[in-house]
């Protein structure tokens, strides 16, 4: 399907392809890497569920994984600025806390020198950017530096622009065109959905769907759509709501399906409401857990068990509440014998305040981990890293957490995001993801055209979409 348009990106050093999603981007990308006059690749993306669907498709693939390095544009400017930080600049520890205004630009110095070049060379016969249309200006300038030591190839999509940041925003497509030779008419037949058990006409009114935003700015639903249309039914607290349509999807129990909504907070909300059985797709360096783990480095024995249990709490149905009695019985200096409900779990935060090590930390989050009746973990990342950190401790002392911490959020940007059968996320982190079957709740917070777009083409057989009226008209327009 990309056979062209591998052509075309190998027989020009600085080569960029449009694809629509679903119309074969990540099999170019693979096509790219798996031929034989690529060498070793560089292979660069901004998310780690990007990263997690370009590894999937390698691997389908059966590329060797000699062919390539696949990483995030920031996990890897990081780590290469900080092998040399006399030339990039970066502080001390700057793993464990990045300063990401200074990650780019450092890389980038390294990439410029003698030593980079030679390394770079040396290491790689080319670089292929993913979803180059979230690069910011920082990162562009990063990737000019590689383009001058190796050839250097990007995809993507400007209807999928929806990263960026204030003080460093995304490269202009006019810079796009003028510094790459673009690739605009090889990608765009809608091939995900015209695999086998997939919906192919889903995938023809996403083309279409495509046409009408460029065009318009909106998107009009006709009756005759094949997606559901469900009326926003305002009468009904939004969680409420939005809990009572992702029910009703009717789909099997091994098919996968995500719920989108515009921001995080609203994703905790409907996890609550859905008992927590649909996990929030989370952001890998959520700041709580660096914070958590500072924090317990100098605490006491009770201020350990409140700090643990309000963490964990905030990220698990009914816990907190049925422990409540236990750390309040802790806080006082009262003990817990007389506490008789969930006395396992009292016994252990009992043992942890009377010794504050990360063994008996990682004893009682087990311990919680593996309760069943309606303690469900619906904010997984974070207590995962967390367990995996506490693992690693080898003191009597919290002191090594903060830099445990740091090394568990590094191997998870390795091993890519956790994935579950039924999930919550927003566009920003649920883009590259695939699914059988989205619902879209655009009401009350509405996507922009970006966002909006990614969230439609999430689902390989069925699309819903709650809304107060057929014609949506994003933020902005």
């Amino acid at each position: 399907m990309a056979s062209a348009a591998v052509e075309t990106m190998l027989g020009s050093r600085r080569s960029f392809a449009v694809a629509a999603a679903g119309c074969g981007k990540t099999e170019l990308l693979g096509q790219l890497v798996a031929d034989q006059r690529s060498g070793r690749q560089l292979v660069l993306t901004h998310t780690h569920a990007g990263v997690a669907a370009i590894k999937k498709r390698l691997a389908d693939m059966r590329v060797p994984h000699d062919k390539f390095h696949l990483d995030t544009i920031a996990g890897w400017c990081l780590r290469y600025g900080a092998a040399y930080p006399a030339i990039s600049g970066y502080r001390p520890g700057a793993e464990a806390d990045p300063d990401w205004t200074a990650t780019y630009p450092g890389a980038e110095k390294v990439c410029r020198t003698a030593l980079g070049r030679k390394v770079i060379g040396e290491s790689y016969n080319g670089v292929l950017i993913d979803e180059y249309q979230d690069c910011s200006l920082k990162q562009h300038a990063l990737v000019s530096a590689l383009a001058d030591c190796i050839p250097c190839r990007g995809v993507g999509d400007p209807l999928q622009t929806i990263f960026g940041f204030r003080d460093d925003p995304v490269v202009p497509w006019v810079t796009i065109k003028s510094d790459f030779e673009v690739v605009s008419d090889a990608l765009t037949e809608p091939w995900r959905w015209r695999r086998e058990g997939r919906n192919a006409e889903l995938g023809e009114w996403l083309v279409a769907a495509r046409q009408q935003l460029e065009a318009t700015g909106r998107l009009v639903i006709a009756k005759d759509a094949p997606i559901t249309w469900v009326p926003h039914n305002a009468a009904v607290e939004a969680p409420d709501a939005w809990a009572t349509t992702c029910r009703n999807v009717n789909s099997p129990a091994t098919d996968t399906v995500v719920a989108i909504l515009k921001w995080p907070s609203k994703c905790k909300y409907l996890a609550e409401r859905m008992g927590g059985r649909w996990p929030v797709v989370e952001r890998f360096d959520d700041p709580d857990l660096l914070r958590l783990g500072v924090k317990l480095v100098d605490a006491d024995g009770p201020t350990v068990v409140e700090s643990l249990v309000e963490f964990v709490a905030e990220r698990m149905t009914a816990m907190g509440p049925a422990l409540k009695t236990a750390v309040d019985a802790i806080k006082a200096g009262r003990g817990v014998l007389r506490i008789t409900k969930h006395r396992d779990h009292a016994d252990r935060l009992s043992t942890l305040a009377n010794a504050p090590t990360p063994a008996n930390a990682l004893a009682w989050l087990d311990g919680v981990l593996a309760h069943r009746d309606n303690w469900w973990l619906y904010r997984r990342e974070c207590v995962f890293q967390l367990r995996e950190a506490l693992r690693h401790c080898t003191g009597e002392t919290f002191a090594e957490l903060p830099d445990m911490v740091a090394a568990a959020r590094t191997r998870a940007r390795h091993r890519g995001r956790l994935t579950h059968p039924r999930t919550i996320g927003t566009p920003l982190l649920v883009k590259g993801l695939e699914f059988d079957h989205a619902v879209l709740l655009w009401e009350p917070d509405r996507f922009s055209v970006q966002g909006l777009y990614v969230a439609l083409t999430r689902a390989s057989r069925s699309l819903t979409i709650v809304s107060n009226s057929r014609t949506l008209t994003p933020e902005g327009t």
